[in-house]
């Protein structure tokens, strides 16, 4: 028995790799509002872990976020902070529910029944992991959870093939009155190799100011490194 389960250590070590790649946003007028670099760690094809490291123009770190996937899930455990202001939101499973918090608000919600549950990253896992469907024009249902809204909200994922080749998958919330509110987010992806490719929407780092941004994001990626 212990010699299968070193056994399987060993093979399970040997399938683990790094994706790693960078994603260069900018703002209206076409200058860079920051960089993002990505680690993401893979084990047997399935992502465990992943972390995001925001500079600014200027090369300074500026946010930071660290997430942790469980087996079948798009909800990570995830906390975000902005280095700038020292703002923190975070999620976290809470036994048969999901604990949000946003500096030192936090509120615990049940799983839905209906629709996957998606967080942070995982919105755009859930997308990587549906695209064939998604390429085929069917419509798909979540519900994001925000922890700075203290509260979780119906997207609809659309998709369609481009011309390019690539599948653009638009993100829209299923109320007509947050469509009002907060317009889709946009990402085009390589359906080769399921990546992300271009993102268009609101960002997820404040600007400078302290307000929200949208941003446009060119993705390039890195072959995946075994660790």
């Amino acid at each position: 028995m212990i010699a299968t389960t070193i056994v399987a250590s060993v093979l399970l070590a040997a399938t683990t790799q790094v994706e790693r790649f960078q994603g260069v946003a900018r703002g209206s007028d076409g200058s860079v509002a920051y960089v993002e670099t990505h680690e993401v760690r893979l084990s047997g094809g399935r992502v465990v872990s992943a972390e995001t490291r925001y500079a600014d123009a200027e090369g300074r770190t500026i946010a930071r976020l660290l997430s942790a996937y469980s087996p079948g899930s798009f909800a990570p455990d995830y906390e975000f902070q902005d280095l700038r202001t020292g703002a923190r939101e975070a999620v976290r499973r809470d036994g048969d529910g999901v604990r949000l918090l946003d500096g030192d608000r936090a509120r615990v919600l049940p799983l839905p029944e209906d629709v996957p549950l998606v967080a942070g990253q995982g919105l755009d896992r859930y997308a990587r992991a549906h695209l064939d469907e998604l390429a085929r024009g069917e419509v798909l249902e979540v519900s994001l959870a925000l922890p700075g809204r203290l509260d979780a909200f119906g997207f609809r994922l659309r998709g369609e093939r481009l011309d390019s080749g690539r599948v653009r998958v638009r993100f829209e919330p299923t109320s007509f009155f947050l469509r009002i509110l907060a317009p889709s987010l946009e990402g085009e992806y390589d359906p080769a190799t399921r990546r992300l490719v271009r993102y268009v929407g609101v960002s997820n780092v404040a600007a400078q100011d302290g307000s929200p941004q949208k941003v446009e994001i060119a993705y390039s990626y890195a072959e995946p490194a075994a660790s």
